[in-house]
C-alpha cells in the first residue's frame, strides 16, 4: 500500500477538546501518528469527559492515538514536553488564550525549539478581539453566529441541533488548515501559526444570511426562507406510525415529482404559494404525510427519484452507514477523509511514546519518579 498523504508526521495534542477531537480522526485517517498530551488524570481532558456519566464517547474520535501523561506545570515536564515537539511537526492546542504562553509552552517557546513547528491553536472567539476570553460550547457558538435564530419552526423557541455542528467545524477546519500549512513548509521550510475559531465555522455557513443583511439592512427571520422553516417542501412532518419523513424538494423538478408520488398532481402549481396560502399548504402536507407509516412512505418514495429521507435514530443510521457485516462495525466510524490510508497505529503509553521520542529509559524513569509523568 502506497503511503497516505501524512505518513511520517508527528502530531501532539495538547489540551484538547471535543473540537480538537474532530480534527484528530482527520490527521489519523491521512496517516499522521497522534499523540496526546494528557494531564495527569485527577486534571486530564480525558478523565474529565469520563466522568460526565459518559456523555461523550470518544471511541471513535480517538481511535489510533497513543497518549502521554505529562505535567506540564513542573518544570521536567515542560522540558520533557518541548523535547517531543522538537522532534513533531504539529502541535494541536486547545486551551483557552493565553494559557499555553503562561505554562511556558506556547507557539513562540515551541518555535524557539523547533522553527518548522505547525502550530493550531483551537479556541472559542479566536486568540485576540474582545471574545478571546468569553468561555463557551457549540450551542453558544451557534448562537453568536445566527444560525441558531434561524434553526426551528417560527414562532417557536429555537431549536437545539442533535450533534456538535461548531465543534466539528473547527476541527474539519484545523484539519484542512494544518495539511494546508504543511504544503506551505514544504515550499518555505518554515512552520506557521494557525489561530481557529470556533465561531468561525457556523459564521462561514451563515455567509448568505449576512450577506442578505448587508444587501437589505434586515435580518431573515424563521420562516422567511425554505432552509428555516419557510416552505412545506423543505420540512419534516410526523408519520403514521409517529416517526418523521424529511422532505427537501427545492428545485421545481424534485417538487413536481413529490407531488406525483403522494397523488396530488393538483399541488405542483402551488409550490410557492404566497403566506397566506402556504399555511393551507403546510396543513395539506401533515395530512398527508401523517396518513401512511415511515415505512410505508419509504416503500413509495424510495424509488420517485425525490429528495426526501427517514429521520433515523443513531441505532438505524449507523446501520445504513456501517452495516453489521461491515469490516469496520465494531470499531469505529472514520472520518470523512477518502484518500488511502493504513488505518490507525497501533497506541503506545507514556513509556512508548517518550521511547519512540528518544528518550532512554533510564531518563523515563527518572521522570517517573520525580512524579512528572504517570
Amino acid at each position: 500500500m502506497s503511503p497516505s498523504l501524512l505518513t511520517g508526521m508527528r502530531v501532539l495534542s495538547v489540551g484538547h477538546t471535543l473540537p480538537s477531537m474532530y480534527c484528530i480522526p482527520a490527521l489519523r485517517d491521512l496517516g499522521a501518528e497522534v499523540t496526546l498530551i494528557e494531564a495527569p488524570d485527577a486534571e486530564s481532558v480525558a478523565a474529565r469527559y469520563a466522568a460526565l456519566a459518559g456523555l461523550f464517547p470518544t471511541r471513535s474520535l480517538l481511535a489510533g492515538t497513543s497518549r502521554c501523561v505529562i505535567n506540564l506545570r513542573d518544570q521536567r515536564g515542560r522540558d520533557a514536553y518541548c523535547r517531543m515537539a522538537q522532534q513533531a511537526d504539529v502541535i494541536l492546542e486547545s486551551f483557552r488564550p493565553g494559557i499555553s504562553a503562561r505554562l511556558g509552552v506556547g507557539y513562540e517557546n515551541i518555535k524557539g525549539v523547533n522553527p518548522r513547528i505547525v502550530y493550531a491553536a483551537i479556541s472559542g472567539y479566536g486568540q485576540s478581539g474582545p471574545l478571546r476570553d468569553r468561555v463557551g460550547h457549540d450551542l453558544n457558538y451557534l448562537a453568536a453566529s445566527g444560525v441558531l435564530h434561524l434553526t426551528g419552526d417560527p414562532g417557536t423557541v429555537p431549536s437545539v441541533p442533535g450533534t456538535l455542528f461548531a465543534d466539528g467545524l473547527a476541527g474539519m477546519s484545523a484539519a484542512l488548515n494544518i495539511v494546508a500549512a504543511l504544503w506551505q513548509r514544504v515550499q518555505t521550510g518554515e512552520g506557521c501559526y494557525l489561530d481557529i475559531a470556533i465561531a468561525d465555522g457556523p459564521a462561514f455557513l451563515m455567509a448568505m444570511e449576512y450577506d442578505y443583511f448587508r444587501e437589505t439592512g434586515k435580518p431573515r427571520q424563521r420562516g422567511d426562507t425554505h432552509l428555516c422553516s419557510g416552505y412545506p417542501w423543505y420540512h419534516v412532518f410526523e408519520t403514521a406510525d409517529g416517526r418523521y419523513l424529511s422532505v427537501a424538494a427545492v428545485e421545481p423538478h424534485f417538487y413536481e415529482r413529490l407531488c406525483n408520488a403522494i397523488g396530488r398532481p393538483d399541488l405542483v402549481n402551488r409550490q410557492f404559494a404566497d403566506a397566506h396560502e402556504r399555511r393551507d399548504l403546510f396543513d395539506t402536507f401533515a395530512g398527508i404525510f401523517k396518513s401512511k407509516s415511515l415505512k410505508e412512505w419509504s416503500e413509495i418514495l424510495d424509488d420517485k427519484d425525490v429528495c426526501a429521507a427517514p429521520v433515523l435514530t443513531a441505532g438505524e443510521a449507523v446501520q445504513v452507514l456501517q452495516p453489521s457485516n461491515s469490516p469496520s462495525a465494531t470499531q469505529r466510524l472514520g472520518s470523512p477523509i477518502r484518500l488511502a490510508s493504513a488505518g490507525p497505529p497501533a497506541s503506545k503509553d507514556t513509556s512508548a511514546v517518550l521511547a519512540a521520542f528518544a528518550f532512554s529509559a533510564d531518563e523515563i524513569d527518572s521522570l517517573r519518579q520525580s512524579g512528572c509523568i504517570e
